[in-house]
This record gives structure tokens, sequence and C-alpha cells, in this order.
């Protein structure tokens, strides 16, 4: 306990601080219900555009976007809610169980217009209310009987970040490098890979933060699994460690690198070129530009380091906020909008670097930047743009 209780001792700055002061704590806060009317609003144009009579919102990421930071779960491992909502032109409801839904009113979503209709345990499925509420065309975001699944339509809806969605991003990327930076000065060899993973969960769990992937490698595991689930190998030379990191029902995504000692040459290679190609994506975020002609200029540099197959073996990775990640954009015609942000998957032999990064009109942020660990310049279309290098423990 007192090794957890230092590392979060060590994870609060200055930055933090100032975000903390921009982001309010109750969900009843006058930007909270102005920003949730807005996705409302959003959400009916959406409606009016595609003939539906109503839209239901079942998944857990949806309702913190609907919400902008409510949850709706009870149960911790399922992407569905206890609570649901239905959106029509005129009214808003909370679908559910008698036992979930006056909390859920009361707690994740006061004032912000929603009325509560829910029934007991053994009458069926509470989301079925919403075939006599929602009227003849109901759009869902999963697949349900008497209703069109529209869930990749309505996840796409998630763009445009508002100002407190972006400050909180801020401060969980910001976080999360802290976190790290302490967690990095822990670590020691003979430590086992379950060992770090279960101080990861101790310590964000601590800080009001849900950890929804947790991956730890060292070692030759490293170059033979590239999602690498902690195990109970023992740590040798180096070790990856990677939360994905939710709070408010938003992601932030970090990966860090240690090597105990001169790195295998191997491994420095590879990282080498992992975060020159970051690096090179980051300097590509310009609105207006298609993930498609990014993934492009990715295969090149690539073979231009040395690893020509690699984007094939891994995500590259595209939008994050709500979701965990929206890999599959570099595969369609979508382009880079501002106030978005964004999660860069780079594999290289075992080496994966990740980093929270947000565009705005004023330009690429790498919000995930602690405030110790070293970076290294990387000389890119869009300037020079740090990003983190392995560190080296002796």
């Amino acid at each position: 306990m007192d090794s957890i209780s230092q590392i979060c001792d060590t994870s609060i700055d200055e930055t933090l601080a100032a975000l903390e002061q921009k982001i309010p704590r109750s969900p009843d806060d006058e930007q909270v219900q102005k920003d949730a009317s807005e996705k409302v609003t959003r959400l009916r144009r959406w409606l009016e555009e595609n003939c539906f009579d109503s839209v239901l919102i079942t998944r857990r990421d949806n309702f913190a976007w609907l919400t902008v930071g409510g949850s709706s779960h009870v149960l911790r491992n399922t992407e569905f809610g206890a609570g649901n909502l239905l959106i029509t032109p005129d009214h808003q409801y909370v679908l559910g169980y008698s036992m979930d839904v006056d909390r859920i009113l009361e707690e994740e979503v006061p004032g912000q217009g929603y009325a509560g209709r829910s029934i007991h345990w053994y009458q069926g499925d509470p989301r079925m209310q919403a075939l006599e509420l929602g009227g003849k065309r109901i759009a869902a975001d999963t697949a349900l009987p008497g209703m069109e699944d529209c869930a990749l339509s309505i996840s796409r809806m998630h763009g445009g970040l508002t100002v407190l969605e972006l400050n909180r991003l801020r401060w969980l990327a910001h976080k999360s490098a802290l976190l790290l930076e302490a967690i990095a000065q822990w670590l020691r060899p003979r430590m086992t890979e379950r060992n770090v993973g279960q101080m990861l969960l101790a310590v964000y769990a601590l800080n009001g933060i849900e950890l929804d992937v947790i991956i730890v490698g060292s070692d030759e595991r490293l170059a033979k699994f590239r999602h690498a689930v902690p195990s109970d190998k023992q740590i040798e030379r180096c070790v990856m460690f990677h939360p994905a990191a939710r709070r408010w029902g938003l992601h932030a995504n970090v990966n860090r690198f240690v090597s105990f000692g001169k790195p295998d040459l191997r491994f420095e290679k590879a990282h080498n070129a992992a975060v020159t190609i970051e690096a090179h994506v980051l300097g590509e975020m310009k609105a207006g530009n298609r993930f498609a002609d990014i993934l492009n200029k990715q295969k090149q540099w690539y073979a231009q380091y040395g690893y020509p197959e690699e984007w094939k073996l891994h995500f590259q990775g595209g939008t994050t906020g709500y979701l965990v990640g929206d890999a599959s954009l570099c595969l369609t015609d979508a382009r880079i909008e501002n106030n978005t942000a964004f999660d860069w998957f780079i594999t290289v032999n075992g080496i994966q670097v990740e980093e929270l990064t947000i565009l705005t009109p004023q330009g690429v942020e790498v919000a995930s930047m602690g405030n110790k660990w070293q970076t290294i310049p990387v000389e890119t279309a869009g300037g020079f743009i740090s990003v983190p290098k392995m560190r080296i423990m002796e």
C-alpha cells in the first residue's frame, strides 16, 4: 500500500490543478447541461434527416456521450448499461428496470429533461418500451426487434468535442502520463507482468479512473504477442505497459517502454522507428486530410525505416473519445476534423507507441506528455514534434 500511496502522491502538478478549475464537479452543472442539450439537438437533427421517429441509446459509450459524462452501468463487464435513453422529436426518456431508473435520473442526468419509464424485473426487457413510446420507425445503437441498427452512424456523431470534453481529455491524458512516470520509477527486474498490471489497476482506481485495457509485456513476449496481456512471467531486461484509461466516459490510451540497462538492439531499433513514424503521423494531422491518405503514408514510412509489413499486423489508429478507438476510419473516405481526439497505434516488431493527441484550430496537442519523461524531437511535415523516448534505467 505504501508504494501505491507514494505513486499517487507524485501525480499532482500545476497543469492538473489548472484544468480542474475548468472541469465541473457536478452532473447538474450549467456547462454539462448546455453540452447535453446540444447533443440531443444533434440527435434530433439526425432523426429528421433520416426520417426516424426516435432513437434508442443502449450502449454505455453512447450514454456517456449523450449525457456528457453520465454512467449507465451496474454490471462492469458489458458494453450495455442498465439505463437506456429514448429520444423523440419532443420527449426524452430513461428506460430501465425499477431498481435503476430513479438513481440514473437523480445522479447521472439531473436537469437534462429526461422522464423515467420503468418496468419490474419480471416484466421483460425494458428497452422494448421504446416500441410503445418511440413511434413507427425507431433507430437503435444495437440490434433489437422492431428497431433499425444504426450503431455506426450514432458512434460517428461523437466527433466535434466540446470545450468541456477537451479539457476532461487533457486532464485524463496528463494525469495518466504522470501516473506512468511514477510507476516506471517503481519497476524492478524480476517483478512479474501481473504485478505491474495489478499496480496499474490499483493506482488508477485510487485516482477515480477505470482501465478498459491493460497490456504489460516483457522481453520475448513483446516480440511474440501484439496484445501481451499480463502474465506471470518475470521481467528481465525490458517491459512495455499500456493502460487504456477511462473517466467521464472518455478515453486516454498511453503507452510507455522501459529498459533495465542497455536495451536490446532489436528493440531499440524498432522503438526508434515507431516513435519516428508516430511523429510523422502527428505531423499530418490537419483538418480536411483523409485518414486513408495518412495510412498510405504510414505504409511508406514503415518501409523507409525497414519494416514494410508491420502496418498489416495491428490496427493503425484513428479517433478516440467515448469509444476506446475507431481504427476503421483509415479504410474509409473520412476526413480529419478539428476538436477531435486521436489514438494512433504504431507497432514495430513487438514495440508499440501510443499517445492521446488532440487537434484544435490552433494545432496538434500531445496531451499525454508528462513532466519528466524524456522526449525525441522529430522533424515532420507539420514542424518539429516531440514524442516520448524509451526510458533506460540503470
